[in-house]
């Protein structure tokens, strides 16, 4: 709209020029007025208050780094703690003929086990109060250090299935009674050249660095984190999701930076330096936040110091993001857990950081024990959001729900509610529900997690316990007081020297302040100490972190929730569960906010401002105009009809 008046008009409304001018001057500035202070930022994440950027007076780019596959942390021993490296074992072998094939093949049915011990019938939940993100936590860092794949097509002689047997009475999975329904399971891919003899058994890789490095945010080569960076800045990709930042997004031409949800895409799919971190909205979450806290750090840095390369700023954010995720795991989630380390003295270039295969199969494997049925999605107030919570298989193998309300709520609603004891009951929606992203069908977590044991050739769980230096059991009643769980362990197990590894460390009462039991603990201890001790670049021995070191030990997970996420307000330590508003201690205002729905809604209403103001105006001015013209004709008359007499 022109608000500026020709001086012919002027001209023209001269002897009116008073009200017209008055009126049209407010009129244009009440448009300009509401226009201007209502225009929301279009495309901006969130603004927050200002938070750490991990300042130095002696601020410079860092010299030395983790290699994206973990290689050379060791001098002495490059291959120690890289991709690739050998999964160690604790206890002995225990493959059926010491070579290659399923171990325990005398024991009962993997899904009738579950269907006795593993059966939710209430539920349990953590006794010790902490929460969900405990849950996710754990899954996050098991996903840093350790993967096995399962074969695939291109194994060599074809996959080998080892499928488990749904019984006939099974209501859930088989309610037609088939003699031959299943529960798809292939046998996980090995070490080429090993299980050939007696005294080669099968040995399996680990496929990613068993540092705690960040390696499923940034990649595990050199070629997947080159995907995942823009090249500039030091930043890492992420996509424009209607004006948030949300996890990378490509389609069949590459990178797709902005995405508003329209079917403009063909076959879009979210990437991550490791797809396990897609698994299901809780872990994405996490993943995402910590995407958003090297782009914020880089370009902390970049304003800093200018000159700086890509490569410098993206080096410097990467080694922050990783130390604030070893710090938050051995102040915060190992605490939470009951695990005690000794203070750090140090690094320890004798100290092999390989993950154990006991490791691997009986305590990584736990958090699945600890999740709860549901996902609670909650707002600033604590209140369920509109678009309501969700089952527990709705935020599995898709991002939609991420997409729908942000990382948030779910924050909110993990950090809220209490998660599930550390037991052998698993939520009902883990055992009986889900069809499983891989292979489709069927899935049990329970059933899955003992063929797992018994596929990679675990012994059985008395054995475990002597290769720990724990004391053996010989009854029921020796290993729990529970009488039920006695009975229920008698009705698949011929005795307690013949049972599954993972159901005997999950029927061990905890520890006093501890999630674990004796052989659980045991493993996580030595294992977590390991993973500290043999780590060269670990943070607190990083000489150029040094003069960051206090700022670093001071770094919670509720730090990088309220850095790069709406949330104003949560409780500091997030790994114990508090519903309590008043001790919700810390905080970090935001500054700026761009919800989309917002700015719809303000564009309406400036829309629908402007013709109000128009209508007012109009209302006022024809009135007053027709009044101070009819004015105009009275006193020409008059002046004309006293000419007249005059004459």
């Amino acid at each position: 709209m022109d608000c500026n008046v020709s001086s012919a008009k002027l001209r023209h409304y001269r002897r009116t020029n008073i009200t017209f001018s008055t009126l049209f001057s407010i009129y244009c500035s009440m448009i300009i007025f509401t226009v201007s202070i209502s225009i929301p930022a279009i495309g901006e994440p969130v603004v927050k208050e200002e938070s750490s950027t991990f300042f130095s007076i002696d601020e410079s780019p860092v010299d030395q780094w983790q290699t994206v596959n973990g290689s050379g942390n060791n001098l002495a021993h490059s291959d120690w703690g890289s991709a690739g490296d050998e999964l160690k074992r604790i206890s002995s072998v225990n493959f059926t003929d010491n070579i290659s094939t399923m171990a325990n093949t005398d024991f009962s049915n993997p899904r009738e086990i579950s269907n006795t011990i593993c059966t939710e019938t209430e539920q349990i939940n953590d006794t010790r109060g902490l929460s969900s993100i405990n849950a996710f936590w754990g899954e996050f860092v098991r996903n840093d250090i350790q993967l096995t794949s399962h074969q695939n097509s291109q194994h060599e002689g074809g996959m080998e299935e080892s499928h488990i047997l749904i019984p006939v009475d099974d209501e859930i999975m088989n309610p037609t009674h088939a003699t031959d329904a299943k529960i798809k399971y292939i046998r996980t891919e090995f070490i080429a050249g090993t299980g050939t003899d007696d005294n080669n058994p099968r040995e399996y890789a680990n496929e990613v660095s068993s540092w705690i490095d960040g390696s499923s945010i940034y990649g595990h080569s050199v070629a997947s984190q080159d995907v995942l960076r823009t090249g500039e800045g030091g930043l890492m990709k992420v996509t424009d999701w209607q004006g948030h930042d949300m996890i990378p997004a490509f389609d069949y031409e590459g990178f797709v930076p902005t995405w508003d949800g329209s079917r403009t895409h063909a076959n879009l799919q979210f990437v991550l330096g490791d797809g396990r971190n897609l698994d299901h909205i809780g872990i994405s979450s996490l993943h995402l936040l910590f995407l958003l806290e090297h782009n914020r750090l880089a370009d902390a840095f970049q304003k800093r110091n200018p000159d700086w390369s890509d490569e410098q700023l993206f080096q410097k954010a990467r080694k922050l993001v990783i130390a604030q995720i070893q710090v938050i795991t051995y102040s915060e989630y190992l605490p939470s857990l009951g695990i005690d380390l000794p203070t750090y003295s140090g690094y320890d270039e004798t100290v092999n950081p390989q993950i154990s295969n006991e490791f691997f199969l009986l305590v990584a494997t736990s958090v699945e024990s600890q999740r709860t049925d549901g996902w609670l999605r909650l707002n600033a107030s604590r209140a369920e959001i509109s678009e309501g919570n969700l089952d527990l298989n709705q935020g599995y193998w898709s991002s939609d729900y991420l997409l729908e309300a942000g990382v948030e709520p779910l924050m909110r609603g993990a950090a809220y509610e209490i998660q599930r004891e550390n037991d052998l009951h698993l939520a009902p929606s883990l055992r009986n529900l889900m069809s499983g992203a891989m292979w489709g069908g069927w899935m049990d977590d329970c059933a899955m997690d003992i063929q797992r044991g018994r596929d990679r050739g675990l012994t059985d769980y008395n054995s475990i316990r002597e290769s720990l230096g724990l004391g053996l059991y010989d009854n029921w009643s020796n290993l729990t007081s529970d009488v039920e769980l006695q009975e229920q362990l008698a009705s698949v197990y011929a005795d307690i020297n013949h049972m599954d590894a993972v159901v005997g460390v999950l029927a061990e009462p905890r520890l006093p302040n501890s999630s674990f039991g004796e052989s659980q603990y045991q493993l996580a201890f030595d294992q977590y100490s390991s993973l500290r001790d043999g780590d060269r670049h670990w943070y607190a021995n990083d000489p150029e972190l040094v003069s960051l070191i206090s700022e670093l030990n001071q770094t919670r997970l509720a730090d990088i929730i309220l850095r790069n996420s709406e949330v104003e307000s949560i409780q500091c330590n997030v790994f114990y569960a508090e519903s309590n508003s008043d001790k919700y201690d810390c905080h970090l205002s935001n500054m700026e906010v761009n919800d989309p729905s917002v700015a719809a809604s303000q564009l309406e209403y400036n829309i629908m401002t402007v013709v109000g103001v128009s209508v007012i105006v109009i209302l006022i001015a024809v009135p007053l105009l027709v009044t101070k013209r009819n004015q105009e004709l009275e006193t020409d008359s008059a002046g004309h009809q006293t000419q007249e007499e005059e004459e």
